[in-house]
């Protein structure tokens, strides 16, 4: 196993940077690397992905400590929101120690969702520097001690079903055909979408034109159990 030591690494699906993006790997997160090609490696992500990423973003696992709860930007480095750090790193780049959590902390997603609010869209995004509909809601799980797989449509697949909006909770999932947005309760759902660019609220019972096209291709209401201490 290797480990990403830059801030965000687009996993690409060919060995060039011309190629399409399928998702990202942030600070900390491990890869298993299939094979070296110099400038690129083939990978398989913790989630399954298999991709090229750049070598050079890539080093030895070294064990992690803490993940962060806030994103961290200094003069050295910048980090994500729920990058992956070590006693060093923590000293080496002046990481505050407000934002510092032990790896096995658990969490509630959805008590975690607005603060993403207005975060830009950007497709195979997986952090908040861009997330794509699916990177949000894993992001959000993963940090939270739960795993979950990272397209909308395995989500979609390995989630409880939920029967409808009387019986959803906030923090289920709702899928729309190749998409998927928190269920904030009271027919609101939080997503990271193409229509607005960025994670927004959307009233699914407005009755405004998006929110009756987002009813007309929803397929399903999911739940995933959250995994406690």
């Amino acid at each position: 196993m290797m480990m990403v030591i830059t801030s965000v690494a687009d996993i690409w699906t060919k060995p060039s940077t011309d190629s399409e993006r399928d998702s990202q790997v942030i600070y900390g997160e491990s890869v298993e690397v299939l094979e070296n090609m110099g400038q690129f490696s083939k990978v398989k992500s913790v989630d399954g992905v298999v991709g090229y990423v750049k070598s050079a973003i890539l080093d030895d696992w070294t064990k992690r400590h803490f993940k962060l709860s806030h994103q961290v930007r200094n003069d050295m480095m910048s980090f994500p929101f729920g990058s992956y750090v070590s006693n060093k790193d923590v000293e080496y780049y002046n990481i505050p120690k407000r934002y510092l959590h032990s790896i096995e902390e658990r969490f509630v997603p959805i008590r975690l969702t607005r603060k993403f609010a207005g975060i830009p869209y950007l497709w195979g995004g997986t952090s908040d520097f861009g997330f794509d509909c699916s990177g949000f809601t894993q992001r959000l799980f993963r940090f939270s001690g739960t795993e979950i797989p990272r397209n909308s449509d395995q989500q979609k697949d390995a989630s409880e079903t939920v029967k409808n909006f009387d019986f959803a909770l906030p923090g289920d999932l709702v899928f729309f055909k190749g998409h998927v947005a928190f269920y904030l309760g009271h027919g609101r759902i939080i997503h990271a979408n193409g229509k607005h660019s960025r994670i927004t609220e959307t009233d699914l019972f407005d009755k405004s034109p998006y929110s009756q096209e987002l009813l007309r291709i929803m397929e399903k209401i999911g739940r995933f159990k959250i995994e406690s201490n």
